[in-house]
């Protein structure tokens, strides 16, 4: 008896509380069902998506604009083509360069069995040539500079992890910024045929011991007549070397197109083969080189 009339008072006002919360509940949820849910499916069903997301984004896009050439020798160019193709960019590839191995890339291997305070490599095709040798030496510990990220990314790739790399994607910076000689002073230098001797110049100023090996050299590409139609019609074109720039002024006119390269060293190698237009980023590097080229595009008008 006493029991029971004091349990139903209690129950009934919870039970009333929950029908309560309940209420609100629903009515809070089918308010929030018109007006957040249902009136943008309504208006999504009218303009099919896909529009709108291409008119938002056509500010964006450079599909209209001349195609742009790369000329990095083949297999090179695809993460500069990435980027720029994420714009919608038109690509031509048009390799102006291909790289050849030397007789010094064969002795290596045994090169690197003695030891090297430093291993520098300035190209990703002289950090190719590097791996291949270190893992033939059953891979010695190396400490390794890069000149950038994509050389240094092959050296990483391959397990090398000690590696050193510059403020700036630049040889010079690299041997500016090395630190100071400490062990056996001595550097392994592989690098390209063609590359000048401003990075072991300095290197040795900074007292080390450097042993250049040239490695690989470049040579001129393959061009059939279709490929040479193409390039007298460029209106921009990459560089990522001062050797595919000499390929193209041999072969191409330098007066109409506008010459956007990687970095500096490519752009002095314009100037010297007689370029007009000539474009480069401060800070070498893929990224900034593709913004340079969306920079050039959005400055031409639509044709």
């Amino acid at each position: 008896g006493m029991a029971d009339s004091a349990w139903w008072p209690g129950s009934t006002a919870i039970t009333a509380g929950l029908i309560l919360i309940l209420a609100i509940s629903r009515v809070a949820h089918s308010t929030h069902g018109t007006n957040i849910g249902k009136a943008p499916s309504f208006r999504r069903a009218r303009v099919p998506r896909f529009r709108v997301s291409a008119a938002a984004d056509s500010t964006n896009m450079l599909h209209d604009r001349p195609s742009v050439l790369l000329t990095r020798e083949k297999g090179k160019n695809d993460k500069l083509r990435k980027r720029l193709e994420a714009r919608g960019v038109q690509i031509v590839e048009l390799p102006c360069i291909q790289a050849v191995e030397l007789d010094g890339a064969r002795d290596l291997p045994k090169t690197l069995g003695t030891p090297w305070e430093w291993v520098v490599v300035t190209s990703p095709e002289g950090a190719k040539i590097l791996v291949k040798s270190w893992e033939a030496a059953n891979k010695p510990p190396i400490r390794a500079a890069a000149v950038g990220a994509a050389t240094g990314k092959v050296l990483q790739a391959a397990g090398i992890t000690d590696i050193f790399v510059p403020s700036k994607a630049h040889g010079v910076d690299l041997a500016k910024e090395i630190p100071e000689p400490s062990e056996n002073k001595k550097i392994l230098y592989a690098v390209s045929q063609l590359a000048n001797k401003d990075v072991e110049t300095l290197l040795s100023d900074r007292g080390y011991l450097v042993e250049r090996v040239d490695a690989y050299t470049t040579l001129p590409a393959d061009w059939t007549d279709e490929d040479s139609k193409v390039a007298a019609n460029a209106k921009v074109v990459t560089f990522g070397s001062p050797s595919a720039v000499k390929v193209w002024a041999k072969r191409a006119p330098v007066d109409s197109p506008i010459a956007v390269c990687i970095g500096g060293t490519s752009a002095k190698a314009c100037k010297a083969a007689g370029f007009v237009n000539i474009r480069h980023p401060e800070k070498p590097g893929v990224a900034t080189w593709a913004e340079e080229v969306f920079r050039v595009l959005e400055s031409i008008e639509c044709t």
